[in-house]
Formats: C-alpha cells, structure tokens, sequence
C-alpha cells in the first residue's frame, strides 16, 4: 500500500472527524522547499494591492513656527537697538535751558499759573538757572525784562480801559504779576541775597509816562490795603 503525503493525511484526518460529528483538526503549517516554513501571504488592502514592504511615509511640510521664532527674535532685536539709539540721543542732546525759561517765565507773567502752580514754575526757572553758564543767565535775565516790561504795557492798558468797577481786580492782578517777576528775576540772579525787587525803568515816551504813574499809584494803593510791598512801583 503507498503511503500517503502528510496533506493527504490530513485531509482524510479531516473527513473522519467531519463524519463523527467532531471539529476537524488543525492544520499543520505548509512548508515551503527545503523544509522550512511558508512565510504567511498578509491580506490584501480594502483597494486590493498589497503593503509595501517599509512603505515611506510622504513627509510633512515645515509648520512655519520656526519662522515665526525667527522673526520674534529680529524684532526684539530692532527695538533694543532702536530704544538704545533714543537714549544714547536723549543723553547727548543738551537741554534748551533758554527756551524753557522763557516759556515758563511767560506764562508766570501772563497769569496763566498761580498759587502752587505757579511756585512749581518759579523752582523750575531757578532749577534752570542753577545749570546756566554767565552768558545764559545775561540772556535769561534780558529776556525776562523784555517780557515783563511788554506784560506791564498790556496790563496798564488794560487797567484804564476796564469800567471803574473792575479796576480793583485787574490791580491785584497787577500786583500778583509783580511779585511772579520779582520772584523769577531773583530766580535768575543766582548770586542776589534777597529778592526786594528791582526798581523797572519808566517809559520815555511823555504820554505813556504819565499812564504809567497813574496805574503805578492805583497799584501801590493796593498793594498797601494788602500789607504787600512793591518796590518795583516807587
């Protein structure tokens, strides 16, 4: 009798139990030349081709955050060398000592500040003053005098322009300017040991002389019934 192969075997093993009733029994792996066993065929895809053997995934395009970092980084470098520029600028640029002066001291003589305003400008001007050179303070002061002298005109004209009623007011204000120029005038006199104020030099012209007289008396009558000295008026 020839003896069967091991498939074979199988098979019959197979019909027996499938005609008792039992399960069939397992397979034994097939084999493929030279005894070894058959490397198991994976199932085909849901397309029907079969995986790739260490398919290369596509790559991903670069996100772009790298980028960005990049920029950031410029940026804050840019505004560090800006910023830096400013203030090497700033350090070197001399203050306009002068121009700031004369702005403060005209708005102190035009009574556009008063009461603590107006101190915080007197200390200003004389913060000023502290850090001019002697041809500074010469300007300071004649541009001081030449802002005090057109302010006294204006408000001489004012004065005897105004209804009698409300010459009183418009003489204290005269008498608050007064005292602002005196005080700036000191400001500006860094050697002056006492701020008694300057006597001002009268007009030449005979007929803004005698205005000139006349507002000086109502000023220092005032000035009198408010226990205030101007020596700048005698």
């Amino acid at each position: 009798m020839a003896r069967l192969t091991p498939e074979a075997q199988a098979r019959l093993a197979a019909a027996r139990a499938i005609a008792q009733g039992k399960p069939p029994p397992a397979s034994a792996p097939r084999t493929a030349a030279g005894g070894a066993p058959a490397r198991a065929v994976p199932p085909l895809a849901a397309g029907g081709t079969a995986p790739q053997a260490h398919q290369q995934q596509p790559s991903q395009p670069p996100t772009g955050s790298g980028a960005k970092v990049a920029l950031v980084a410029i940026g804050m470098i840019f505004v560090s060398l800006l910023a830096g520029g400013l203030a090497w600028i700033s350090l070197g640029r001399k203050p306009d000592l002068l121009g700031t002066t004369a702005s403060l001291q005209r708005t102190l003589l035009d009574g556009k500040v008063s009461g603590t305003d107006g101190k915080k400008a007197i200390a200003a001007v004389i913060r000023n003053a502290d850090q001019m050179t002697k041809t500074q303070l010469e300007e300071a002061r004649k541009a001081l005098d030449d802002d005090w002298q057109k302010s006294r005109d204006e408000a001489i004209d004012t004065f005897f322009a105004a209804p009698e009623g409300d010459r009183s007011r418009l003489a204290d204000l005269g008498i608050d300017h007064t005292i602002a120029y005196r005080k700036l005038r000191f400001g500006l006199s860094p050697q002056a040991r006492s701020d008694d104020g300057r006597k001002q030099q009268p007009p030449a012209d005979a007929d803004r002389l005698k205005l000139f007289n006349r507002y000086a008396a109502a000023i220092l009558a005032k000035a009198k019934t408010r226990g205030v000295d101007l020596p700048e008026w005698r």
